[in-house]
């Protein structure tokens, strides 16, 4: 016959259990807090810039991205110039092709210069914060999108972290993408075809509309005889 315990000894052994459980609770350590929001220099000293005469970016952005990491709530910082654009997607597929206007949604941005004029070289720093959580793409399609094709351009992945502060949970939007209007045949003096055919319909209008005065005069008058 097994020997029975006691009351007290079993409470005395529930008890050193939950002292044990207990101090190894204690011991184990508190998940981490996610850090404070910071700014990240993009390309570090390098900036974000291309040298046409080399045909090659200031930096391996790639590589500066892949050694940092980047929370909701952090802002990118761009040291550039108007010789640049800075494009932000979530669109992988233009980022793949470095060519924003194939981007029909509404998940492609051009922050600060358009970098329209390639022999521009006025001073920008742009302030983008990532309000984004996931995959966040950036490029420059200068030059009909030679500058990203050359590696100017990197893609991030934005964790959760504390989450967006609240001052960025309304973000003022960027300016999206402007996408091309489709171009205007012109007439033998240069003006366009469709400022012509407005103007002559107008025209067309105002006599026809005389030609039915005329008509409805005229039937009144018989009307009348």
């Amino acid at each position: 016959m097994a020997p029975r315990r006691c009351p007290i000894e079993a409470a005395a052994i529930a008890f050193s259990l939950a002292v044990i459980i207990s101090v190894v609770s204690a011991a184990a350590p508190a998940p981490a807090p996610a850090p404070a929001n910071k700014n990240h220099t993009v390309g570090g000293a390098a900036g974000w810039f291309y040298n046409t005469s080399s045909d090659a970016p200031s930096a391996n952005y790639s590589d500066w991205a892949a050694s940092q990491t980047f929370y909701l709530g952090d802002f990118l910082i761009f040291n550039t110039n108007t010789n640049s654009s800075v494009v932000q997607t979530g669109n992988d597929t233009t980022y793949s092709l470095c060519d924003a206007s194939n981007d029909d949604g509404n998940q492609t941005f051009l922050w600060g210069s358009d970098g329209g004029d390639s022999n521009s070289s006025n001073p920008e720093v742009l302030e983008i914060p990532l309000i984004y959580e996931g995959p966040n793409y950036f490029f420059s399609d200068t030059m009909d999108g030679e500058q990203c094709q050359n590696g100017m351009k990197f893609e991030i992945n934005v964790l959760h972290g504390n989450g967006l502060p609240p001052a960025l949970k309304q973000p003022p939007s960027p300016s999206p993408v402007p996408k091309p209007l489709p171009p205007t045949s012109t007439g033998g003096d240069g003006s366009s075809n469709e400022n012509q055919t407005s103007e002559k319909n107008g025209v067309e209008g105002i006599r026809g509309g005389f030609v039915l005065a005329i008509l409805g005069m005229l039937s009144l008058f018989l009307t009348t005889v």
